[in-house]
């Protein structure tokens, strides 16, 4: 009978060390896959390292899957794995283009604005703020504009401004969603100015090509 209850005790410590092995740390990371599809290959790729980014703090937000980096001709149709995307194949056109500017996209943006262009902000250490809005949210998007208007430049030092962006996103489920490289959380129906604060301050410039970059 001891004998049994010791083996156990010792599987019982071996799944609480497994469960331990994944859970985010301060300013560390969990495990998540390197995956892809036919429109956008990983054969041939690597993931950044480390994956997904570091965080500031402990986490806020959920890890999500990382796609390859690899940049595509502009117009060129991805299916990313994730609803919102955190990562995958996208267009690198320079500043303002792909990378887009900083601020607040309006709904206006769409059709144009697909993700093939924000997602390089989010290898740079952008967050970005994704909305669905069906029937229009002008208030709520004047209220995140005077947010983004308060936020100070970059704390990483590489340019003279914030790196956030808002951007129209039909697809998603939610109302209002956050990004960054590899991380993702759901803000529901209601935009909340406190727990995007919370995820920015978590996941500012960490990303593959985070501080230094515009």
């Amino acid at each position: 009978m001891m004998r049994r209850l010791c083996v156990l005790l010792l599987t019982a410590i071996a799944l609480l060390s497994a469960c331990g092995d994944s859970t985010p740390t301060p300013g560390g990371t969990t495990t998540v896959q390197f995956v892809g599809n036919s429109t956008c290959d990983k054969s041939g790729q690597s993931p950044y390292n480390p994956t997904p980014p570091n965080t500031n703090t402990a986490p806020v937000g959920q890890p999500i899957d990382e796609m390859p980096h690899t940049h595509v001709a502009e117009g060129t149709q991805v299916t990313y794995m994730h609803n919102p995307p955190t990562s995958g194949c996208h267009y690198s056109l320079g500043n303002g283009v792909a990378p887009i500017a900083p601020g607040i996209w309006p709904p206006s943006a769409l059709p144009k604005l697909t993700a093939g262009y924000w997602i390089h902000n989010l290898e740079h250490g952008y967050i970005v703020v994704s909305y669905n809005c069906p029937t229009g949210c002008d208030a709520d998007l004047q209220t995140l504009n005077m947010w983004f208007r308060s936020l100070p430049p970059d704390p990483g030092g590489g340019v003279p401004y914030a790196k956030f962006i808002a951007v129209p996103y039909p697809a998603q489920k939610e109302k209002w969603d956050v990004e960054s490289w590899d991380w993702f959380d759901p803000i529901g129906s209601t935009l909340n100015i406190a727990e995007i604060k919370k995820f920015y301050d978590n996941h500012i410039n960490q990303a593959p090509e985070g501080a230094g970059t515009g």
